[in-house]
């Protein structure tokens, strides 16, 4: 859920973390669609299994209680390969808190590099329910974007490093109701490319009929801070400033689709918090997530992150004629049956299983991606402090020593981003490797793709895919 918390407010209303001998906190913010992964692998940093305490509406807390959940903290002992996470003479006594806040890859990005303060869950109040109600307002020490920092203004550099994480596949699914869309098997570049700045496309351009041409099928869109947003605006060569088309669906008083920059329509009143559109602003505020006071319009206009676009596409009202771009985690949502509106891309599939992923309940496999053919995905970078003569900042209790890299075993990210490709073997317990991997057994299968089984490779954004 990409929204930008009400500092101000907050502040008056958070209380202060005491840091306290032999405990380790580290807060991770950023990417929506990246979050359940790293939700699943942050639960295997501990020793054994961490009480979870989960954020109210107020502060970003999405009530679902499980790894699409946006704000949340784990707490307990870290695992043994966490060498350098102890403090020093007394691993047994060691705590380590992972405070969750996602707010959006671009946001993320941003909150790190400039040391913005953010509003997070403690573990303080009840375990395991999203009733918390103890706060800290702290800096981000980590941020996962599903685009790489070059393609926006946040450009790392000196005192931060980008890591690879994994490879994020995108696909486009389409509304779950009748209509017009029920033509549409396929989407293209080029019609991506007229939709883009125009936030619609007619109809015709997939009937081929002169009476569809006003009849428009609207891209569900999200706020400039989103990485999947970039990954396929960059696909179509479109720059991050460039205009990208918005319009919102009023699924509350059944007006269809309207856009923000115009007059909303009848009933809609800015700062409502009604069910799918938030007045003429156009943020999206679904499932009690109202809190941010619209302080995420300094984002733009759009949804919020993939979950809002989820349940807008599954509004099964005639007038929903619409498709969105989507990870694989939220597409699996839209429809009756796991992945039942995805359409092919430019003709491709994101997995051998073709048109046979629609209602898929086994393993994914990501051949298309991996071989170099279907092109809409990007990777997954994590952002975080490298230089100790600036960061952390003093808000920090994690020392640099402990946070590491990804290519020093026993720090958090030594552990957290271990990769084979760096270290040879088998991926390690307590890794996004390593979850990744396991989840391809597991029905429905993975929905993100290790950098080791990865045959080509793309040096930018939406750039030409060649083989390694």
């Amino acid at each position: 859920m990409k929204k930008t918390l009400l500092l101000l407010a907050a502040l008056g209303l958070a209380s202060a973390a005491k840091l306290t001998a032999g405990t380790v906190d580290v807060y991770i913010t950023g990417s929506t669609a990246f979050r359940a992964n790293v939700y699943t692998a942050c639960t295997k940093l501990f020793a054994s299994a961490p009480s979870i305490y989960y954020g109210n509406a107020a502060h970003g807390g999405a009530g679902t209680l499980n790894s699409k959940d946006t704000s949340w903290c784990m707490t307990g002992t870290p695992i043994t390969q966490l060498t350098n996470v102890y403090t020093p003479g007394s691993p047994s006594g060691t705590t380590l808190n992972i405070h969750g806040l996602f707010t959006g890859s671009i946001q993320g990005l941003k909150a790190v590099e400039t040391s913005q303060k953010l509003v997070w869950a403690l573990p303080q109040g009840t375990i395991n329910n999203n009733t918390t109600t103890t706060y800290t307002t702290n800096s981000a020490t980590l941020a996962f974007s599903d685009s790489d920092n070059a393609a926006c203004p946040y450009i790392v550099s000196g005192n931060y490093e980008q890591e690879s994480v994994a490879v994020q596949p995108f696909v486009i699914a389409k509304a779950n109701t009748a209509n017009g869309v029920t033509n549409i098997s396929n989407v293209s570049w080029e019609q991506m490319y007229y939709g883009i700045p125009n936030g619609r496309v007619p109809l015709s351009a997939w009937t081929s009929h002169d009476s569809d041409s006003n009849n428009w099928v609207y891209l569900a869109e999200r706020t400039l801070d989103s990485g999947t947003r970039r990954t396929l605006t960059s696909g179509d060569f479109y720059q991050y400033s460039d205009t990208v088309g918005i319009y919102i669906y009023d699924a509350t008083n059944g007006n269809g689709w309207y856009s923000p920059t115009q007059l909303a329509p009848a009933g809609l009143t800015v700062g409502t918090g009604l069910t799918y559109g938030d007045g003429t602003n156009g943020v999206i505020a679904t499932g009690g997530y109202g809190f941010d006071g619209n302080v995420n319009l300094q984002w733009g206009y759009g949804y919020v992150a993939g979950g809002d676009i989820k349940d807008t596409l599954n509004k099964t009202g005639l007038d929903n004629q619409s498709l969105g771009c989507l990870s694989m985690s939220d597409s699996q949502g839209v429809g009756t049956s796991n992945w039942a509106t995805v359409v092919s891309f430019d003709g491709l599939w994101p997995t051998v299983a073709g048109a046979g992923i629609h209602g898929n309940t086994g393993t994914n496999d990501y051949s298309p991606i991996t071989s170099g053919y279907y092109p809409l995905w990007g990777y997954e970078v994590v952002v975080h402090p490298i230089d100790p003569g600036a960061v952390p900042p003093k808000d920090q209790n994690i020392t640099l020593a402990q946070l590491g890299d990804w290519l020093t075993p026993g720090t958090f990210e030594g552990v957290f981003n271990a990769q084979t490709i760096n270290n040879g073997g088998s991926p390690i317990t307590g890794s996004i490797e390593n979850e990744i991997q396991l989840s391809k057994t597991g029905s429905p299968g993975a929905t993100a793709i290790r950098l080791s089984d990865m045959k080509s490779n793309r040096t930018s954004v939406g750039g030409e895919i060649f083989p390694f």
